[in-house]
């Protein structure tokens, strides 16, 4: 049977309060009101730069807030319950092989500068995301074609319909043909900064940015409600310093919600507006967390029982708080956060008994045979674990998370350093990464990746996709398992819903069975929002209140 897809459009009519917005930052307010119901203005702050402006591109707060069909109209998209529902494509179909998509579009939407959308527009976004900007998750599309009027069928050589809808929900959609023919077979397409570039057929339109003060504005295309009416006018997007003066515009009622791709508000700084009535602090479970990767091609952790042991000797209640505060727990063996799709929360969580851990290393043999405080591996021969942060700007919390972790090991008499260079330079961290050179890595999984079909399992295979090599894949694993290796790519190349959970299911089993590694704590993402002007808000997991959702459902009040 086909799996059938269709489109559910909500019509909301009530009334209009009015949200004033000083775009330059000062104290702003409610003012006037308007038949309809809509949202007169919906005021987003963030911390994301506001200086790029073409939907090729991810940079900036612009290219960010494109994942939720903004002004680039994304094909699809995902909900709160990780499933791909229509967007631009009103309707899709899958064929039991998962090779041939079918789908609708809306034939009244109109591109930014008011010229119409065509299925020759259509048509050439495909040719264009193969051929120019060739992308991945078009690799085995092997046809595009026009079926009818607002219709088209995507052949693929491979079972990759699925995919490309999963994968590509928050990144791909439609492209003006008008516009975008100047740049076909162009590489640096992603570069170009024609005023033209921001241009798509979106909810909204680009109608003015002011780069220097990070703000940008935005309005609605009525005709382009496709997803239902749009409720949402007109949009501001204001670039904040970083999160504590978010926090204080949106107490001073300078902006009405937060929103910046995988960086919600920091759970210690969530305390500063969290007794205010007039803001709900945006909780959930997020779905992107630090882990650690063991060196499983190395000697120390090819060992299980090294694994096993180290897992046990770890204050996991310290590290839950040094990441998440009050609000950080710890985690199951399995590695994923509960907004994950497929997640099974019947695995045991992680507890620190560090005499069990002496145990497991005693009867294995890394006992101190020197006398100097440390333990040696079984044949005599020094044992000094290899601790490697994953380099980024900030270095802080991961460095803290090394620090709590290097104190555990050293209580159960384990050697351990950090190699100064690799968290120094990013080269050298992400050479020696993909080289297999650590035998702790702690590492970061984004909620977007978490959330998509690559998920943190990614990062932990050693065997390249069937078809490719090492050095072409990007891989920073080291377990050698046949099983979970391929089960990894299996789960990736799904070409249902169900095929894609059965996968996670198992890959979770061999996980807590085998201790590749670990999440190194569950926290909540907060993304605070005003409740006093606006109504109709929707939460989604790891994402907030500003998702695709938020154009056609919020309501003045």
């Amino acid at each position: 049977m086909k799996k059938s897809y269709s489109k559910i459009l909500c019509m909301l009519i009530a009334s209009l309060l009015v949200v004033g917005f000083a775009a330059c930052g000062s104290s702003g307010g409610n003012s006037g009101s308007k038949s309809g119901g809509h949202v007169a203005e919906l005021r987003i702050g963030t911390t994301t730069a506001n200086d790029t402006f073409n939907i090729l591109s991810q940079g900036g707060i612009f290219g960010r807030i494109n994942y939720i069909g903004f002004v680039h109209g994304n094909w699809v998209y995902i909900d709160e319950n990780r499933q791909v529902q229509p967007y631009f494509m009103t309707s899709f179909t899958i064929s039991d092989d998962g090779k041939v998509l079918d789908f609708t579009f809306p034939t009244t939407a109109l591109w930014g500068d008011g010229e119409p959308v065509t299925g020759s527009d259509v048509m050439f976004t495909f040719d264009f995301l193969k051929n120019t900007a060739k992308s991945n998750y078009l690799i085995h599309l092997e046809k595009w074609e026009l079926t009818g009027e607002g219709s088209a069928r995507l052949t693929f050589s491979e079972p990759d319909a699925y995919q490309f809808l999963l994968r590509g929900a928050m990144t791909v959609g439609c492209i003006p043909e008008h516009i975008w023919k100047e740049m076909a077979g162009n590489p640096d397409y992603g570069s170009w900064t024609d005023e033209r570039a921001a241009i798509g057929c979106g909810p909204y339109k680009l109608v003015s940015k002011d780069v220097d003060a990070g703000v940008s504005v935005y309005e609605a295309i009525p005709q382009n409600n496709y997803a239902g009416e749009i409720t949402v006018d007109k949009v501001t997007v204001k670039t904040y310093a970083d999160q504590t003066a978010v926090l204080m515009a949106l107490q001073n009622n300078e902006i009405d919600c937060y929103y910046a791709y995988s960086s919600p508000i920091d759970a210690t700084l969530i305390d500063m507006v969290a007794s205010d009535p007039n803001i709900d602090i945006g909780e959930s479970y997020y779905a992107g967390q630090n882990q650690i990767t063991f060196g499983m091609t190395r000697p120390a952790f090819s060992d299980y029982n090294m694994r096993n042991a180290v897992l046990k000797c770890f204050d996991w209640e310290l590290l839950a708080n040094v990441q998440g505060g009050k609000y950080g727990e710890v985690p199951t063996s399995n590695l994923l956060a509960p907004p994950c799709l497929g997640f099974v929360n019947t695995y045991p969580k992680f507890k620190q008994d560090t005499a069990e851990a002496e145990k497991i290393l005693n009867e294995a043999g890394y006992v101190d045979k020197d006398g100097d405080g440390f333990r040696e591996f079984p044949d005599g021969s020094p044992l000094d674990i290899l601790v490697v942060p994953q380099y980024s700007k900030d270095m802080n919390l991961r460095n803290r998370i090394a620090e709590v972790m290097m104190d555990n090991l050293k209580a159960i008499g384990i050697k351990t350093h950090i190699d100064p260079e690799m968290i120094a330079n990013s080269e050298i961290w992400e050479s020696n990464i993909l080289d297999g050179n650590y035998d702790i890595a702690i590492g970061y999984t984004t909620s977007g990746m978490a959330l998509g079909t690559s998920t943190a399992f990614r990062y932990y295979v050693y065997e390249p996709q069937p078809g490719t090599t090492r050095e072409s894949s990007w891989l920073w694993g080291t377990c050698q398992d046949p099983e979970f290796n391929s089960e990894v790519w299996n789960m990736i190349a799904s070409s249902s819903e169900e095929e894609f959970v059965s996968h996670i299911k198992r890959l979770q089993e061999i996980f807590s069975e085998q201790l590749i590694g670990a999440s190194l704590g569950w926290t909540k993402s907060f993304f605070p929002y005003r409740t006093d002007a606006i109504q109709g808000w929707d939460n989604f997991p790891s994402w907030g209140v500003i998702n695709n959702k938020t154009w056609t459902t919020l309501k003045a009040k």
